[in-house]
């Protein structure tokens, strides 16, 4: 039961939005609206509001729009969604994907998921490729053809290799890139070395794997989505630049902001359908709390 002492005051707005998309074009119109006073007699410092989550993965379409809008942004407990491990991983394997010659990309993934590729191996590859002056997927080529790795390490590279050079060709045939990065993902193990750690912290990860396919939709193919990306990774703003807050609700407890928003408030996802599954009637009681954090943040900014 949710009551307030106050006689006068804004009252909650409840907006309906057909996806996460939409509320994120919505939400960033009415930043702007704000900033610029159209909703009240003075404009709005972008300092004075938030976005608070449920889960981190919602971050992702917040963040795309604000870098199209040109809006700057903070994240709050936490790296920005293009800047979290499991993202930059899956970066990785695109980049690779498109880039054959991306050695930054091929150090990043050859041994991740675990291959039994240890620092020798990778050692070898490095210099194989320095003296054949070659790019590190064709010096890892080298070292299998020369007979200069064995065992599981050697099987496992093979792989790795013929894998890279199947998703090279699909990029180049223009193939369905959505369904290529998730190929990409399953067949490269990642997805399944996730999947095989049974934490929050690992079922988040694959939440934001998830986004990040989800995240293609946007673009005609992996090249457009990669040069996004890079726009965004240098979208440093000055630190004395006015920016909206972006955090999970879990974060914000004992802050409060003079507007906030609450996006994505659907069933299974706020409430969370995991916490509901694994906790059952406690789990519920736990999302209300949450729910009652949030609702509560609207006020004076201390």
């Amino acid at each position: 039961t949710l009551w307030t002492e106050l006689t006068e005051g804004e009252k909650v707005r409840l907006i309906g939005h057909w996806d996460g998309e939409d509320e994120a074009r919505w939400i960033g119109d009415e930043i702007e609206a704000l900033e610029r006073g159209a909703r009240s007699m003075a404009p709005q410092s972008p300092n004075g509001m938030a976005i608070l989550v449920r889960a981190s993965h919602q971050m992702r379409a917040f963040e795309d729009r604000f870098l199209t809008i040109g809006l700057p942004y903070r994240v709050i407990g936490g790296p920005r969604f293009y800047e979290r491990l499991e993202i930059r991983d899956a970066m990785a394997y695109f980049r690779l994907a498109v880039t054959p010659t991306d050695d930054l990309a091929f150090e990043r993934v050859v041994n991740n998921p675990k291959r039994g590729l240890g620092d020798k191996a990778v050692q070898t590859i490095q210099r194989v490729a320095r003296e054949s002056d070659t790019s590190l997927l064709q010096g890892a080529a080298l070292v299998l053809r020369d007979g200069l790795l064995g065992g599981r390490g050697a099987a496992n590279l093979r792989e790795f290799i013929e894998g890279m050079a199947r998703w090279h060709d699909a990029v180049r045939n223009g193939e369905d890139h959505i369904a290529l990065a998730e190929k990409m993902l399953d067949e490269s193990g990642y997805t399944a070395m996730w999947q095989a750690q049974k934490t929050p912290e690992a079922e988040g990860r694959l939440e934001n794997l998830k986004e990040l396919v989800k995240a293609l939709e946007n673009f005609e193919n992996l090249q457009g989505f990669l040069e996004h990306v890079s726009l965004i990774m240098d979208n440093e703003t000055d630190d004395a630049t006015e920016k909206v807050t972006i955090m999970t609700l879990h974060g914000a407890k004992g802050l409060e902001f003079p507007t906030v928003f609450l996006p994505g408030w659907e069933d299974g996802l706020f409430p969370s359908q995991r916490s509901l599954d694994e906790q059952g009637q406690s789990g519920l009681e736990e999302e209300r709390r949450l729910a009652y954090v949030g609702i509560t943040r609207a006020g004076s900014a201390g």
